[in-house]
């Protein structure tokens, strides 16, 4: 044993030592819910919000990330390795479709999303998600800060992702708290109703009057064998003798929830939540599948939010000015076998697509034949570029008369 040791052993002491000792007031205002008030439930814990942040997170994050530079005729795509950086693992910790799936979540409960970046010998390393229950968001002049775990961040220093922006800071997201606010406090009390009725004993389908003492009645056991004395001699489904003036039997129909319209109103507020998100009744098991809505929501709602992405990545991330990321939506959309295949050979045949992009929209690999990697127009695929050499079009010298 070591000297200090021994010395810290036979020391008297004078006094009690201090005890460490949590607070409960402490441990209570480190929670997450201080300002919940009893049986309060957060948005964020939600199952109807999560369903439908959820479903717009699994679509936004699922569209692939191309970048893309701008061209005399027409954006190209680039596939160097910032673009496979950003479309496979913009996170050394997870893949770029729960990266995604993240910051979109956040963005639709929260209504902001903030990621740093950082770099190692000029080129990005990278993109680490900040936690969004410890950021706030603070104005400075014509400026803003953002805090996170006592460390301020200029707005240039990190990725801010903010959705619906405050009508007081619009620098700051506010998400889609205040539109289903009111509805998910009436799911709620609709869904506490629903399960104190079915938890309910007080539902009995048939009540017995009969001629004997109160006595009796109150005893369990003699209740019992009173009904035992009628009901245990009869076969399943044989007729119930009774005598005459002894025994009143009624039968009474129980409430349902159908009859209380909970189911009803459970389902209107499902509606009106998904409506609160733009995202189609079918898709939170109200009403049937329909192609055309589903592929409205793609185009204009996922496509809004990959929108704030794409131009936030592009800003920040990116020094030239002929760059920019994209969101692809062609793998989200709805299409059956019929349509594509109509759609591709239009194409090709328009001289719009050669053969091998057309084998690519059914995710078959490209074919290294003549005539393949061809833009071709007309029924008989006369190359583009020999359109105006066929013998219809050419006068051979004549005059018009």
């Amino acid at each position: 044993m070591s000297i200090i040791s021994r010395k810290n052993k036979n020391k008297t002491k004078v006094r009690s030592e201090p005890q460490t000792q949590t607070s409960t007031l402490a441990y209570w205002l480190q929670h997450d819910d201080i300002l919940c008030p009893t049986g309060y439930k957060p948005l964020a814990k939600n199952e109807e919000v999560i369903q439908c942040a959820n479903i717009i997170a699994d679509l936004v994050s699922s569209m692939t990330i191309m970048l893309m530079q701008n061209g005399e005729n027409g954006d190209t795509r680039l596939k160097n390795e910032l673009a496979r950086k950003m479309d496979v693992n913009p996170n050394k910790l997870m893949v770029r479709k729960n990266f995604i799936y993240k910051i979109v979540k956040d963005m639709l409960l929260t209504g902001n999303s903030v990621a740093r970046p950082s770099y190692k010998e000029g080129y990005l390393d990278n993109i680490t998600l900040l936690k969004a229950s410890s950021i706030s968001f603070y104005q400075v002049g014509e400026e803003y800060r953002i805090l996170y775990n006592a460390t301020s961040f200029a707005p240039d220093e990190v990725l801010h992702f903010a959705l619906v922006p405050n009508e007081d800071e619009p620098f700051r997201g506010e998400g889609y708290k205040s539109a289903i606010f009111e509805t998910v406090k009436n799911l709620l009390q609709a869904n506490a109703t629903k399960t104190g009725f079915l938890k309910s004993k007080w539902k009995p389908s048939m009540i017995i009057s009969i001629n004997s003492d109160i006595e009796d009645l109150q005893d369990k056991e003699k209740r019992k064998r009173i009904v035992g004395s009628y009901t245990d001699t009869t076969e399943a489904g044989e007729p119930w003798l009774i005598p005459t003036g002894e025994i009143d039997v009624k039968t009474i129909q129980p409430l349902t929830l159908n009859d209380l319209a909970i189911q009803d109103s459970i389902t209107l507020d499902k509606r009106t939540i998904a409506a609160a998100f733009q995202i189609p009744p079918f898709m939170v098991g109200v009403g049937t599948f329909n192609k055309d809505e589903y592929n409205n929501f793609v185009s204009t709602k996922i496509m809004s939010i990959a929108m704030i992405l794409q131009q936030e990545l592009t800003r920040k991330l990116l020094y030239s000015n002929d760059k920019y990321f994209k969101f692809n939506p062609k793998s989200l959309m709805q299409y059956n076998l019929s349509e594509k295949t109509a759609f591709v050979k239009e194409m090709v045949g328009g001289g719009m697509m050669n053969r091998n992009e057309g084998r690519n929209e059914f995710d078959y690999s490209p074919v290294d034949n003549e005539g393949m990697n061809e833009f071709n127009v007309l029924e008989n695929y006369i190359p583009v570029s020999d359109v105006g050499k066929q013998k219809k079009l050419i006068k051979e010298g004549k005059e018009d008369e």
